[in-house]
């Protein structure tokens, strides 16, 4: 697998393998783990390539797996509240049952900036969420429409990003200097879905006023946009 696959467009996350590699690290990319023993002290780690040509094996001190989370809500199946990928929530953080109310990784709200029903596994979210929850809770009727932001440090590097960032979406680079500070924009459908901010700081605002935005946006639209 390469480094941000999923997230990033394809030279940039060939320039992270490449990046990752001159820091030491021993990228192994187009590779899936297929097993992991203990071997007293030591974990072993069996992987093979995508092709299933060649097979390997890893002796390693720690595994960590960035594999993201599945909601436990199994013990709610009875409750009468309603499960959808995580608790379904409505504006004011409310389950079916307006009571009880639910907050961070595990609630699946609706935001109007992307029109769509989200569940967000981040820091931003499950502050901001958790604070909504708990006014509403004791009394107010603040409605939760924020569009949570996450982030990542990478070395010298590091991101912020905003709404649906997934590499099948059409992209637009803006580069201030190539993989190194710029601007990355998800569209769909002539609108904004997503926006990278690849050291390019304090623009996490305006990217969420990006994307609320109808639109329709052009290439020409994005150059410089936010990038300075």
């Amino acid at each position: 697998m390469n480094i941000g696959a999923a997230l990033f467009p394809h030279d940039l996350n060939q320039f992270l393998n490449d990046y990752y590699r001159s820091k030491g690290v021993e990228v192994m990319s187009r590779k899936t783990v297929t097993g992991l023993t203990r071997k007293q002290d030591r974990l072993i780690l069996d992987a093979r390539s995508v092709d299933e040509s060649d097979k390997y094996t890893i002796e390693v001190d720690a595994v960590v797996a960035g594999i993201g989370i599945k909601p436990d809500v199994s013990w709610l199946e009875k409750s009468g509240l309603t499960i959808d990928n995580g608790i379904v929530v409505d504006e004011l953080l409310r389950t079916q049952n307006p009571d009880i109310f639910a907050a961070g990784d595990v609630a699946n709200f609706y935001n109007p900036s992307l029109g769509i029903r989200m569940r967000a596994e981040h820091e931003d979210n499950a502050l901001t969420m958790g604070e909504c929850a708990g006014r509403n809770m004791a009394g107010e009727s603040q409605t939760y429409h924020h569009l949570p932001y996450f982030y990542s440090d990478l070395f010298e590097l590091g991101y912020e990003a905003v709404g649906k960032t997934d590499s099948r979406l059409e992209m637009l680079e803006d580069w201030v200097e190539p993989y190194k500070k710029g601007v990355i924009y998800y569209l769909h459908q002539d609108r904004v879905r997503g926006v990278l901010l690849w050291n390019v700081w304090d623009r996490v605002n305006a990217a969420r006023a990006l994307i609320a935005e109808p639109g329709p946006f052009t290439a020409a639209d994005m150059k410089g946009r936010l990038a300075f």
